[in-house]
């Protein structure tokens, strides 16, 4: 997840296509944070996938028996992972992109729709300036 772990910048959550909720077991103000992370991405992309990710079990194995109750009222994916030790990380790592490739192809996201549409015109732009033998932005200035 981006950011500072307080908020999610704004310029930022269009880019994604998943997200992981990550929490350290050993800080309990971080799985306390989960809740308001998680509704201010809901706020701003109410239907990318998400998955919740509890890091450093390798501190203590016996955290793998607790009951983290945010991901079961949430319905959303949860994984034990060490990023010390490697413990999981491929599995979040291969989950969340098969999540993402999924949403991308099937998502009525509105932001998501602007951003395909940029993609598109930005393709486009580059195509007419290379069908004239230009370069992009070659003689055009930004305007700021």
């Amino acid at each position: 997840m981006a950011g500072d772990g307080n908020s999610i910048p704004e310029l930022e959550q269009e880019k994604y296509d998943s997200d992981e909720q990550v929490f350290d077991v050993q800080r309990k103000v971080t799985y306390k944070s989960l809740s308001n992370w998680y509704k201010e991405l809901r706020e701003y992309r109410p239907e990318i996938p998400c998955l919740v990710v509890a890091n450093k079990i390798d501190a203590d194995m016996r955290v793998t028996q607790k009951s983290f109750n945010f991901a079961k009222k949430q319905g959303l994916p949860f994984y034990f992972v060490s990023a010390a030790d490697g413990t999981n990380v491929v599995k979040v790592f291969k989950d969340s992109i098969n999540m993402a490739l999924s949403y991308k192809k099937n998502s009525s996201d509105f932001m998501d729709e602007v951003m395909r549409e940029l993609e598109n015109f930005e393709l486009e732009s580059k195509e007419d300036s290379s069908d004239k033998g230009e370069k992009p932005n070659e003689g055009k200035t930004d305007l700021v």
